[in-house]
């Protein structure tokens, strides 16, 4: 008698994008304000993905959360983001953050 197991799939699976395309989905053109902002270290910082700039993109579990700087260089910013009872440290670049409270 052989062991019970589960079929396995025979589609493809959709991956990543499936999951987060609608929640990256923008299609105006961007603008350069987002480079003249300043960041110091103690400001907050909203996380909003931006789907045109592939590069330094956060996982989409940090959509929409926020956080507080921790140290800005030139293209990238590195935050601090509480994940549930834990602290978690995001590099990601100004195009996927925004001021908090502005």
């Amino acid at each position: 008698m052989r062991p019970m197991t589960t079929k396995k799939p025979s589609g493809r699976s959709h991956g990543f994008r499936h999951k987060s395309r609608s929640v990256m989905t923008k299609r105006a053109p961007r603008g350069v304000s987002f480079l003249l902002r300043e960041y110091s270290a103690g400001d907050r910082a909203l996380i909003i993905i931006d789907p045109r700039q592939h590069k330094g993109l956060p996982h989409r579990r940090y959509h929409g959360k926020v956080g507080t700087v921790k140290e800005a260089g030139r293209r990238a910013v590195t935050l601090d983001v509480r994940l549930g009872e834990k602290m978690k440290t995001l590099i990601t670049r100004y195009d996927h953050i925004k001021p908090f409270g502005v």
